[in-house]
């Protein structure tokens, strides 16, 4: 897999423009005449072409005379001398048109360049060098599109492998500099792409995107306008993408909120002179904003007590958008993203529907002549799937949850609408269960499993995705597009190669494989759990190190991002801040903050001194967040202040939980008392064993009650080493007295030979250490056959008022080497076992073209190494029952018989969004017969966030479903020895991450992610 990503990186990190075959260089390559050198090549366009394409040409200019330092001229040819420009001749020239420009059809009707292969197709664009393209013209690249878009996207690919990246603006990433661009003597072809309107919602604007706009104009409040709506088209376009829904939250302060249509009454002119295809959100129909709406001008939202009055609301919009190219929502629902008011929604939407294509039918000619979607967002899905069928030409939009699962996917007959089928995804959310808006917390792997299976289904003709305040989303954004312009380029084995694409276009080559690799470890990270959605009790202090490993991952990476920060050029340095190391420092020091007060919080139950430490680091760390806020604000002077200046740390428990923090605070810190000694019978010498309490429970005391020196019912104990398990377990020792006072321990003479524990002894004081690990390990080839004791290690400790003295529990089991192993098989150790999916053996060698399983690597918040699904997709959907006859075993190996056995498993968040397929999984072990259970429960509906399965509100934050099985045979007893588990499951969309066998019976501890997986034998 390592070398494999190399090979990857190196191939695609030659493009700058990620998923575009080359057709720029910038040296020449024998024959070196066999190249175009475009470096100071003027541009010609036809004056017929439309006014999006001059936009596009004249950023070109623009761009090359960043990238060369050479100003060049954007010439505009009439239709009179579309034979080229009047004068000299040219020696060079970059050509670009549409197919109907009367600069192309001279060109082809001359036989310089053949368009047949592009002509009537859709955004598609070619390019070619071209001898003697027009008479006064000797040598051209020519960039043909098949319509406008299609140009457009031709003349900013040509700028983006020149050296311009699409976040010029938004990300202030730096224009590398040439001194030389050849075209390559090749014609490529590009497009269709396979989602036909692709583009983004600029959504709760609230406080950032509005109050950054207001700063960057020095004012408390102002208008998204022309000026800031002409940065987001040419970032859109260069992502070739071609749709919006613009801003429109609403505001108390100034009210009524954004309004993109009167604003600015030119925005929607400008959005149709650059090319974008402009629509509203789901709850606003036919155009017009719902902040347009005023009540008490024009009475209730409430269609009926005011159809007449709504009507006209709807009619004036379809009016004002006139010619320009639109997607018109209809529907009807309540203001402020609400169910409608009404006490029968669907006869009410009946009606509804008939008037706004009564509407349409008036300013267009017919009905179905503009484009319209109807969105099934929340209460909405309920009235479709009650039978609710607008006409064919009105496209589905089928959301997702809020949370990244999508909802709904088309059936057959519905993929075959006339109006197609499409996706509104969130990157960003104000809502239930818990708003996340402050910071991308979006898994790449997440996002291509849910928008590949839209693709894959048939949901091609919209993807919408909500990215709040278009900062900081830009990485998932730009994913999404280029997924939706070319879905075959990008799959889960090729993420890291496309990071390392995306980071050599931003960055350059020098730091692309290092970059590549922050970017995929911060994807696993944000996707274990988003950030608002993290509390100091997330994950688990006291078993399998949960707390300490994920903290350790944020802290390496944020490293990492420094490290490569401290090396990059200071031209480079603000784009990195934005993109690389803001979001790994940031989400390092959120983890800190939260995971220190939990932290704090043990340490302080079992007294240690070391608990004043960890809070002062703690409120080190939550001043040190801020600073990245002012560092944010300060940066480029001044140009992002106020974008990255949202409140995110919160408490555990307030009122209006889903709803952001206005403020940050940090709560629940704990002190201890330095000066005092802890009570006499304890001692001053704290022990903590790896996942023991005894600690925690020492921290109350009655001598009456609770034996001492040694301690025997609150004892530190380490959980049972066997050779299957950890290497090495550790203890701590710790100061819990007067920090004034050293202490001084060491541990008795070791009983067995085979045990060593590192350091025997040492010294705790304020002034060098108040805490130390001691490592403990085995040596196995040394430990007597069928050995099963508990030793204990004596641990004594001066001062003391009496002499100290404890002893640590070391239990011991030498489980026997498995002879002749299965190649994989997982013994179980500590009464568990836990094995990430992706290390599994499939029953048989399949037909590629029948179900079976595959591995998809990075897709999982509960395993490294990725997750399993059925593939062929198509196929296993359409064989249902080779679909659920299709086997992924995993051999394991118990030690003792088991009466039963748990086994928990975890699969990747999802969403039945098949009627007729409701997934369904079963796990048995060895020869019993399949046990199929539905991945989730029956739908309820919530009145707020519409249908969801029971599980939704608790858990959907946890980013999988965790599924019991219980694990018998009909025999009963599973005997010691090895068995199989057998995983099936009925449709390609449950992808398994990981299964843990609870053994023993309350083996498990309860964890977050549950016990990492356990050792294999190879």
């Amino acid at each position: 897999m390592k070398t494999g990503y190399l090979v990857a990186t190196t191939l695609l990190g030659l493009a700058s423009g990620l998923l575009e075959k080359r057709f720029v260089s910038f040296e020449a390559i024998a024959p070196s005449d066999a190249h175009l050198s475009i470096t100071n090549a003027d541009i010609l366009v036809a004056q017929d072409d439309p006014i999006g394409v001059h936009i596009a040409a004249n950023s070109l200019a623009s761009d090359f005379e960043k990238i060369t330092g050479l100003r060049r001229d954007v010439r505009k040819l009439l239709p009179s001398n579309s034979t080229g420009p009047k004068g000299a001749t040219l020696d060079t020239a970059i050509i670009a048109g549409s197919v109907n420009s009367s600069l192309v059809r001279d060109m082809s009707a001359r036989g310089a360049i053949d368009i047949s292969d592009i002509r009537g197709k859709f955004e598609t664009f070619k390019t070619a060098v071209v001898e003697k393209p027009l008479p006064s013209v000797s040598r051209a690249l020519v960039i043909v599109g098949s319509d406008k878009r299609g140009t457009i996207y031709g003349i900013h690919t040509l700028a983006e492998q020149s050296g311009q990246s699409p976040f010029h603006w938004f990300a202030d990433v730096p224009t590398k500099k040439h001194s030389q661009i050849h075209a390559i003597p090749t014609t490529t072809v590009h497009g269709e792409p396979s989602v036909r309107y692709r583009g983004l919602f600029i959504n709760d604007e609230e406080p950032a995107l509005n109050t950054w706009w207001a700063q960057y104009h020095n004012a408390s409040r102002y208008p998204l306008d022309r000026e800031f709506y002409a940065h987001v088209f040419d970032l859109l376009l260069r992502l070739k993408a071609n749709y919006l829904w613009p801003a429109m939250w609403k505001s108390f302060i100034k009210p009524p909120g954004n309004i993109f249509f009167t604003d600015d009454p030119g925005n929607q002119q400008l959005a149709d002179d650059y090319g974008i295809v402009i629509s509203t959100a789901h709850h606003e129909p036919m155009q017009r904003a719902t902040n347009e709406w005023n009540e008490t001008e024009m009475g209730p939202w409430d269609w009926s007590k005011n159809k007449a009055n709504m009507t006209r609301f709807m009619d004036e919009g379809v009016a004002r958008a006139g010619n320009n190219e639109s997607y018109f929502s209809i529907g009807l629902r309540g203001l402020g993203d609400q169910a409608a008011n009404t006490a029968n929604a669907i006869e009410m939407l009946k009606d509804v529907f008939a008037v706004q294509r009564g509407i349409i039918e008036k300013y267009h000619g017919s009905q179905s002549a503009a484009h319209q979607v109807w969105a099934l967002y929340k209460e909405v899905a309920s009235y479709y799937d009650a039978g609710l069928d607008p006409p064919e030409d009105v496209t589905l939009l089928f959301p997702d949850d809020n949370a990244g699962n999508v909802y709904r996917l088309p059936t057959e007959k519905e993929r075959n609408r006339k109006g197609g089928t499409g996706v509104y995804f969130h990157f960003e959310y104000v809502g239930l269960p818990r708003s996340y808006k402050w910071a991308n917390t979006n898994s790449l792997s997440k996002t291509l499993k849910e928008l590949l299976h839209a693709y894959y289904r048939g949901a091609t003709q919209i993807w919408i995705v909500n990215v709040g305040d278009i900062k900081p989303m830009e990485l998932p954004l730009a994913f999404a597009m280029d997924l939706a312009w070319d879905a075959s380029r990008i799959d889960f084995a090729t993420i890291p190669t496309y990071l390392a694409a995306y980071a050599e276009r931003e960055f350059g080559p020098e730091h692309a494989d290092e970059i590549a690799a922050i970017l995929l470890e911060h994807s696993h990270l944000v996707g274990l759990r988003r950030y608002e959605l993290v509390t100091p009790a997330t994950y688990s202090h006291l078993n399998y190190d949960e707390a300490d490993r994920v903290l350790a991952r944020w802290k390496k990476l944020s490293a990492r991002a420094e490290a490569v920060y401290e090396q990059m050029s200071e031209e480079y340095k603000p784009a990195f801040f934005q993109l690389v190391y803001h979001p790994a420092a940031a989400g390092a020091l959120y983890h800190a903050v939260n995971i220190g007060v939990g932290t704090n919080y043990r340490f302080a139950l079992e007294r240690r001194n070391s608990a004043n430490a960890v809070a002062q680091q703690v409120l080190a760390d939550f001043e040190r967040a801020y600073d990245l806020v002012e560092d944010w604000d300060a940066m480029l002077g001044g140009k992002w202040a106020r974008m990255m200046s949202q409140a995110v740390y919160d408490a555990v428990e307030e009122p209006k939980m889903w709803a952001a923090p206005s403020r940050d605070i940090v709560a629940n810190l704990s002190f201890v008392q330095l000066r005092q000694d802890t009570q006499f019978s304890l001692g001053n010498l704290g022990i903590r064993a790896e996942g023991s309490l005894s600690a925690t429970q020492q921290g109350r005391w009655a001598e009456s009650v609770d034996a001492s020196m040694p301690t025997t019912d609150f004892a530190p104990r380490l959980p049972v080493m066997d050779r299957y398990g950890p290497a090495s377990r550790y203890v701590d020792v710790f100061m819990r007295g007067n920090h004034r006072v050293p202490i001084r321990w060491e541990l008795d003479p070791i009983p067995v030979e085979w045990l060593t524990i590192t350091p025997t002894k040492g010294e705790l004081s304020r002034d060098t250490q108040s805490d130390q690990r001691l490592t403990v390990m085995v040596d196995w080839d040394r430990v007597p056959a069928g050995f099963n004791d508990t030793l204990l290690v004596g641990i004594r400790s001066t001062p003391a008022p009496f002499p100290y003295f404890d002893q640590i529990r070391i239990p011991v089991a030498n489980t026997p080497a498995i002879s002749n192993p299965t190649p994989g098989v997982f013994p179980e150790t500590e009464g568990i076992i836990s094995i990430e999916a992706p290390h599994f053996q499939q029953s048989s060698q399949s037909e590629p073209t029948q179900p079976h399983f595959e591995i998809f690597p990075y897709l999982g918040s509960r395993s490294d190494s990725g997750s399993i699904a059925l593939r062929p997709f198509s196929a296993s959907r359409a064989s249902p029952d080779a679909a659920r006859s299709a086997t992924a075993r995993f051999p394991i190996h118990l030690f003792a018989d088991a009466a039963t056995m748990e086994a928990t498993v975890y699969i990747n968040g999802c969403l039945d969004t098949d009627p007729g397929l409701r997934m369904a999984f079963s796990l048995t072990l060895d020869d019993a017969p399949a046990n199929f259970t539905r991945v989730l429960g029956d739908y309820i509906s919530n009145p707020t966030v519409g249908m969801i399965p029971p599980e939704w509100l608790d858990h959907v934050a946890d980013n999988v479903w965790t599924k019991r099985v219980r694990l018998s045979l009909p025999g009963g007893t599973i005997k010691a020895g090895e068995h199989k588990l057998v995983w099936r499951v009925n449709s390609p969309e449950v992808y398994l991450e990981k299964i843990v066998v609870d053994v023993r019976g309350g083996a498990v501890k309860a964890s977050y992610l549950g016990p990492p997986e356990t050792r294999t034998i190879l």
